[in-house]
């Protein structure tokens, strides 16, 4: 098991002796080794900022002035609420969702369902802060959740109170979110030249999450500390590139379902992050029209192996696995009572606790997927250790990265997402056409 600081990953169960059917083997891993040297000078100009990307920002963060401005903003206020879709939102979410200390309430909105918008009639707006982050300033849903509420917010206070209250993050200040921005005299803070889905270590997430309390300098010194070891040009000790090409290898021999099964309830935001993150990024068309892509899926132990474990073993061999735990809870829980262990179902719970159950349904799930043949792959993660965190988001997004180069695709582009959105703006404008004939 290999051990970055309290990020700990096991690739064993990825591979196979080699003549083993469909097998993955460490001989088939090591003859991709030159993808390596492809990647690292690029790597490399990244990290200079040469361009700004998403490999720049662990060594570009202000992070004593996103922490300032975080304080600033948790003393005025009582409340925060973020309005964001997509990489606008769910980096933010994951950092405050895990590490957040509950002494600020931070709220995200990433949908335009009417239900669940209907409490922000009840929002106290003079006691709110209200982020608004759209990369490219047109996102019709962030749009229309603000202007939803702007005239409650305006009723409760005068220009400058709503200024001090409503904060905008966008690239494009002439977009529509910066030219709404310009005309109340809000005040826009740069979103960076990077795609949302990786934005989660700009002022994008970390804003959020410092405002809930979360240390993001550990944040940042995980990423940081991932980053570097996955500049290491020997492929064998490079995490990134090393697990990139397993997972790449085996969507060669069809396994193109990609599972992350997390072991522990306060980690289930990473999986939400890195379904958009693999998703978006590696659902592409490659240069010569062929459909490229690793779909991801997600479980949550031990609920699904009451619902989705028996597939796993004995349906289609068509996934990897992913199992992630926190290892902390292993000596947690309450402690079963041991009165009835004489009932042979119950003498072998008696006496542990709830943390020790949890970690032995993990255990056994790994080696089930194991003895099946599945391949499995073991992170052990700390929840409350927020440069693991900042570990995990490095290694997912770089892993990323290499996949794509492997599968000769864009990682940074959606280009069949914008039909959907010109669509609905077409329907919208076909509802109000309807509205207005006579």
């Amino acid at each position: 098991m290999q051990t970055v600081s309290a990020l700990a990953v096991d690739m064993n169960g990825m591979l196979s002796p080699s003549g083993a059917a469909r097998a993955v083997s460490a001989d088939q891993v090591r003859a991709l080794a030159p993808k390596l040297g492809e990647l690292l000078p690029q790597l490399e100009r990244w990290r200079r900022a040469e361009p700004f990307s998403f490999f720049t920002l662990p060594y570009a963060a202000d992070a004593a002035a996103i922490r300032q401005r975080a304080r600033d903003l948790a003393r005025r206020f009582r409340r925060t609420i973020v309005f964001g879709i997509g990489g606008s939102s769910l980096g933010g979410e994951m950092l405050v969702s895990i590490l957040g200390n509950r002494a600020h309430p931070v709220e995200f909105f990433d949908n335009v369902d009417p239900t669940t918008l209907a409490s922000l009639e009840r929002v106290d707006w003079s006691a709110t802060c209200l982020l608004v982050i759209s990369k490219s300033g047109n996102t019709a849903e962030t749009l229309s959740q603000l202007l939803s509420v702007l005239p409650a917010i305006e009723r409760c206070t005068d220009a400058t109170g709503l200024r001090e209250r409503i904060l905008v993050i966008t690239e494009n200040r002439d977009g529509a979110l910066g030219r709404i921005a310009r005309d109340r005299r809000l005040e826009i803070l740069p979103h960076p030249p990077v795609g949302g889905r990786y934005s989660v270590l700009s002022i994008v997430g970390l804003l959020p999450a410092a405002i809930a309390g979360v240390d993001i300098e550990a944040v940042l010194n995980g990423a940081r500390r991932m980053a570097e070891r996955c500049l290491d040009p020997d492929p064998e000790q490079n995490p990134a590139f090393r697990h990139a090409v397993i997972q790449y290898l085996h969507a060669q021999q069809g396994r193109t379902l990609s599972v992350q099964m997390i072991y522990g309830d306060r980690l289930r935001p990473l999986v939400y992050w890195f379904r958009q993150l693999w998703a978006e990024s590696l659902g592409k068309h490659d240069a010569g029209g062929a459909a490229r892509g690793l779909t991801p899926m997600s479980a949550f132990g031990v609920t699904d192996q009451h619902s989705q474990l028996q597939l796993y073993l004995d349906g289609p061999d068509d996934k990897q696995f992913t199992l992630i735990t926190d290892p902390e809870l292993h000596a947690q829980g309450l402690r079963v009572d041991a009165r009835y262990a004489h009932l042979p179902e119950v003498a072998p719970l008696a006496g542990h606790t709830t943390g020790e159950l949890f970690h032995a349904e993990f255990e056994a799930t790994v080696a089930t997927l194991a003895r099946h043949q599945r391949p499995v792959r073991r992170l052990s993660l700390a929840a409350r250790d927020p440069a693991a965190i900042g570990e995990y988001i490095m290694l997912m997004e770089l892993e990323t990265i290499v996949v794509a180069h492997l599968f000769g695709i864009n990682p940074f582009d959606q280009p069949a997402v914008e039909e959907g959105k010109i669509l609905a703006r077409e329907f919208l404008t076909k509802q109000s056409a309807t509205r207005t004939a006579p």
